[in-house]
């Protein structure tokens, strides 16, 4: 299972920029080490989530930050305004891996997205596809519509601690 995570890290790195190694992200992120976010999301079949991902003390390490979490890792791209959480924990034991894509404005305490979820095998084709419906998808009615076109879900990611 491993070089199945560290391979949609990549892919996900890979698509919001590039992986390099920079101690910190620039100032002004939404994340920070040590914070409690909570996804909550709903499948494209209906099936309803609610994780929490507890954000290692550690800084972030490369470019996009890869914050390292209790369930996963959130990934923090300023240069392209993106946030991706992924929560791998139940994929781990054949269940499900989470991935909650917003592209837009890094301000507040909370980040309606698109959901992907599936086994870690075909999570990161499913990742590229949410991540698509930002560039494609203006507001959230459209977002919502290309979503369920494409079978994904939609997420909200909060700051809870």
């Amino acid at each position: 299972m491993r070089p199945l995570l560290t391979l949609l890290l990549v892919s996900c790195a890979s698509w919001a920029g590039g992986l390099t190694q920079a101690p910190v992200p620039p100032p002004g992120g939404p994340l920070a080490p040590g914070q409690v976010w909570t996804l909550k999301a709903v499948s494209a079949e209906g099936e309803a989530f609610q994780t929490t991902l507890r954000l290692s003390a550690q800084p972030p390490e490369g470019t996009p930050a890869t914050y390292r979490a209790d369930r996963g890792v959130l990934l923090l791209d300023q240069n392209n305004s993106s946030l991706i959480a992924l929560d791998f924990a139940d994929a781990k034991d054949g269940g499900l891996a989470l991935a909650c894509a917003y592209i837009g404005p890094l301000e507040g305490q909370s980040f309606e997205g698109v959901l992907a979820a599936a086994t870690l095998e075909n999570l990161s084709s499913l990742l590229e596809a949410a991540l698509a419906v930002f560039k494609v998808a203006r507001t959230p009615a459209d977002r919502a519509e290309a979503s369920a076109e494409l079978r994904l879900g939609r997420c909200t990611l909060t700051l809870t601690e």
